[in-house]
Protein backbone atom coordinates (compact mmCIF):
# COMPACT_ATOMS: atom_id res chain seq x y z
CA UNK A 1 0.00 0.00 0.00
CA UNK A 2 2.85 2.30 0.72
CA UNK A 3 4.30 1.72 -2.74
CA UNK A 4 1.00 2.73 -4.31
CA UNK A 5 0.91 5.92 -2.30
CA UNK A 6 4.53 6.60 -3.12
CA UNK A 7 3.91 6.13 -6.85
CA UNK A 8 0.80 8.27 -6.61
CA UNK A 9 2.66 10.99 -4.75
CA UNK A 10 5.51 10.82 -7.22
CA UNK A 11 3.10 11.13 -10.13
CA UNK A 12 1.33 14.08 -8.50
CA UNK A 13 4.66 15.78 -7.80
CA UNK A 14 5.76 15.16 -11.38
CA UNK A 15 2.54 16.67 -12.73
CA UNK A 16 2.86 19.63 -10.39
CA UNK A 17 6.41 20.20 -11.61
CA UNK A 18 5.25 20.04 -15.24
CA UNK A 19 2.46 22.54 -14.49
CA UNK A 20 4.96 24.86 -12.84
CA UNK A 21 7.32 24.54 -15.81
CA UNK A 22 4.46 25.44 -18.18
CA UNK A 23 3.59 28.45 -16.05
CA UNK A 24 7.24 29.51 -15.94
CA UNK A 25 7.45 29.14 -19.71
CA UNK A 26 4.31 31.29 -20.17
CA UNK A 27 5.68 33.92 -17.80
CA UNK A 28 8.99 33.97 -19.71
CA UNK A 29 7.09 34.48 -22.98
CA UNK A 30 5.07 37.31 -21.45
CA UNK A 31 8.24 38.85 -20.02
CA UNK A 32 9.95 38.69 -23.43
CA UNK A 33 6.91 40.26 -25.05
CA UNK A 34 6.83 43.06 -22.48
CA UNK A 35 10.56 43.64 -22.97
CA UNK A 36 10.04 43.93 -26.75
CA UNK A 37 7.19 46.39 -26.19
CA UNK A 38 9.33 48.38 -23.78
CA UNK A 39 12.17 48.52 -26.30
CA UNK A 40 9.74 49.79 -28.98
CA UNK A 41 8.47 52.43 -26.59
CA UNK A 42 12.03 53.49 -25.80
CA UNK A 43 12.74 53.85 -29.51
CA UNK A 44 9.51 55.79 -30.05
CA UNK A 45 10.32 58.03 -27.10
CA UNK A 46 13.81 58.73 -28.42
CA UNK A 47 12.38 59.43 -31.88
CA UNK A 48 9.82 61.79 -30.33
CA UNK A 49 12.58 63.59 -28.45
CA UNK A 50 14.57 64.03 -31.65
CA UNK A 51 11.50 65.39 -33.45
CA UNK A 52 10.82 67.74 -30.55
CA UNK A 53 14.42 68.96 -30.66
CA UNK A 54 14.17 69.68 -34.40
CA UNK A 55 10.85 71.46 -33.97
CA UNK A 56 12.25 73.56 -31.13
CA UNK A 57 15.11 74.58 -33.43
CA UNK A 58 12.63 75.54 -36.15
CA UNK A 59 10.57 77.52 -33.65
CA UNK A 60 13.68 79.38 -32.53
CA UNK A 61 14.54 80.27 -36.13
CA UNK A 62 10.97 81.44 -36.77
CA UNK A 63 11.07 83.59 -33.64
CA UNK A 64 14.33 85.17 -34.84
CA UNK A 65 12.75 85.89 -38.23
CA UNK A 66 9.72 87.36 -36.49
CA UNK A 67 11.93 89.76 -34.54
CA UNK A 68 13.70 90.83 -37.74
CA UNK A 69 10.40 91.34 -39.55
CA UNK A 70 9.02 93.42 -36.66
CA UNK A 71 12.14 95.61 -36.78
CA UNK A 72 11.81 95.97 -40.54
CA UNK A 73 8.12 96.85 -40.18
CA UNK A 74 9.00 99.50 -37.60
CA UNK A 75 11.68 101.02 -39.87
CA UNK A 76 9.29 101.03 -42.83
CA UNK A 77 6.59 102.71 -40.72
CA UNK A 78 9.11 105.37 -39.71
CA UNK A 79 10.14 105.89 -43.33
CA UNK A 80 6.50 106.10 -44.36
CA UNK A 81 5.86 108.72 -41.70
CA UNK A 82 8.94 110.66 -42.77
CA UNK A 83 7.91 110.44 -46.42
CA UNK A 84 4.41 111.66 -45.51
CA UNK A 85 5.93 114.65 -43.73
CA UNK A 86 8.14 115.41 -46.74
CA UNK A 87 5.18 115.13 -49.12
CA UNK A 88 3.23 117.48 -46.85
CA UNK A 89 6.08 120.03 -47.01
CA UNK A 90 6.33 119.67 -50.80
CA UNK A 91 2.58 120.25 -51.12
CA UNK A 92 2.83 123.32 -48.89
CA UNK A 93 5.68 124.70 -51.00
CA UNK A 94 3.75 123.90 -54.19
CA UNK A 95 0.67 125.67 -52.85
CA UNK A 96 2.79 128.68 -51.88
CA UNK A 97 4.38 128.75 -55.34
CA UNK A 98 0.97 128.64 -56.99
CA UNK A 99 -0.08 131.69 -54.99
CA UNK A 100 2.78 133.68 -56.39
Amino acid sequence: MRKKQSKKSGKLASEAIKDLEREISELQKKKASLNRDLKKLDLNLEESRQIEKKLQGRITKLEEKEVKLRDKKKRLAQKQESLGEKLGKIKLIKDQLEEI
